[in-house]
């Protein structure tokens, strides 16, 4: 499933190629252009050597450049020249740089120098290779598996939820999770990125809370994404802003993963905030993706609960329940059948189970030697479950009505996540044995 572009605005690093297209500069010349850094108090010039653009957004624009004291490759952000004279906009940006400087975490981007001059700011910080989230769920959706692609997606959102369970341990509540600023490396880094509009919150987390070398300005109005955007924080109820907020987020950037699209998505600006100051969202479940999967529908529907405190408490909350879905078995092999094969035959023996992604089955059963059409299943159905739970043959034929893809799910892994070792496997096996035996005697009558 491919995913919409909804505008990223400023990155901080793409792929290699844009970098090399940008020109690169191995060998220091006279003539090679150069950024300042402030160091030891001082700004000194020409310390790192600018390598070309990344990404140019409305406040500031960030370069690529080569330290030559370390021979190491970083991203440089510059405040624009037109706000670099700005008191506020220099203070929310040295304050950006400084509380990204203190969330050290695998998750997100260490910053490495800040420069302030007369006419400029900048901070230095690593250099990803690689590419946004949106840019990864429109590759992976050219795997043959989507089973895969959606367990490589839901992992990069596990590492999100660690880095904004951490940023909240130390007091900072995001306030913009989206896939443009999730960057995912070539080699699994995962970062979690843009905390310009963060903002500071008490904690009693026992951590040492993030400190700031000015007084954090009290933001009024709306900031952030509306397309992505939690109620309190459309409306601009400052005093509302808490963890839940980011919990919000992150049901959001979920429901991105699951639907292609973002969870408000209006024709006008004014039109998406309106939606998200409501809470207005299409039920995730129907959509291609999430009508296969309502259990992790139901993950977003309460991490997207227009009230916080409907929401779950905290992001490891929802990430355990994100975790959870995947350590049940999402990843079961596919399997696609024409129009009018026979996917399970009445009186075979049961080895697999079927989920259907797409397409409508038709089950049957053989009544006096004549074929009579039971019922029809689609999208979401299960089938074949009882046979390989009870071990006994099947008591029905499934047939594919259209063009049909089931999610298979076999007996050897049903036996290893719910085996007769544990309780729940003996509860499950033992409902199987009612269902047998119930069938058999409407059989009998």
């Amino acid at each position: 499933m491919r995913s919409k572009d909804t505008g990223s605005g400023s990155r901080i690093s793409g792929d290699e190629p844009t970098h090399r297209a940008h020109g690169v500069h191995p060998v220091v010349g006279d003539d090679t252009p150069a950024i300042d850094v402030l160091v030891g108090g001082m700004l000194v010039a020409g310390k790192l050597i600018d390598e070309g653009e990344i990404g140019r957004g409305g406040t500031a624009t960030v370069r690529r450049a080569l330290d030559p004291s370390l021979r190491r490759r970083v991203a440089v952000k510059t405040l624009s020249d037109a706000l670099a004279s700005n008191p506020r906009a220099l203070r929310d940006f040295i304050q950006e740089a400084e509380i990204t400087a203190q969330l050290e975490h695998p998750n997100i981007i260490p910053i490495h120098e800040l420069a302030v001059g007369p006419s400029r700011a900048s901070f230095s910080m690593r250099l990803i290779r690689g590419q946004t989230l949106l840019q990864a769920i429109n590759a992976w959706s050219n795997l043959p598996d989507d089973a895969e692609a959606l367990y490589r997606i839901l992992n990069v959102f596990l590492h999100v939820c660690d880095a904004v369970a951490f940023a909240h341990s130390r007091g900072v509540i995001h306030g913009d999770i989206k896939p443009a600023n999730v960057m995912v490396g070539s080699y699994g880094e995962v970062y979690l990125v843009d905390w310009g509009i963060a903002s500071l919150i008490p904690t009693s987390t026992g951590e040492e809370p993030v400190s700031l070398s000015s007084e954090r300005h009290t933001r009024s109005g709306v900031r952030g994404t509306p397309a992505f955007m939690a109620p309190e924080q459309a409306k601009g109820v400052l005093q509302a802003i808490d963890e839940r907020t980011d919990v919000f987020g992150l049901g959001a950037l979920l429901y991105f993963i699951l639907c292609g699209r973002p969870p408000f998505d209006g024709t006008t600006s004014g039109e998406t905030l309106t939606r998200a100051r409501a809470g207005l969202y299409p039920d995730p479940e129907r959509s291609e993706r999430g009508k296969s999967m309502p259990a992790l529908c139901r993950i977003v529907r309460r991490a997207m609960a227009p009230a916080p405190a409907d929401r779950y408490a905290s992001a490891v909350e929802l990430q355990e329940e994100v975790r959870g879905f995947l350590n049940v078995g999402l990843h079961f092999p596919s399997r696609t059948f024409a129009a009018g094969s026979v996917i399970v035959r009445e009186g075979d023996p049961g080895e697999e189970a079927f989920i259907i992604t797409s397409g409508t089955c038709v089950v049957s059963k053989r009544e006096g030697g004549v074929e009579r059409e039971i019922g029809r299943l689609g999208a979401g159905a299960v089938f074949g479950e009882t046979a390989i739970l009870s071990r006994t043959p099947r008591t029905a034929t499934v047939t594919a009505s259209d063009e049909v893809t089931v999610k298979i799910v076999t007996r050897g892994l049903i036996e290893e996540r719910l085996g007769p070792s544990t309780w729940l496997g003996r509860f499950v096996l033992a409902l199987a044995d009612r269902f047998r035996e119930a069938d058999a005697k409407a059989r009998a009558r």
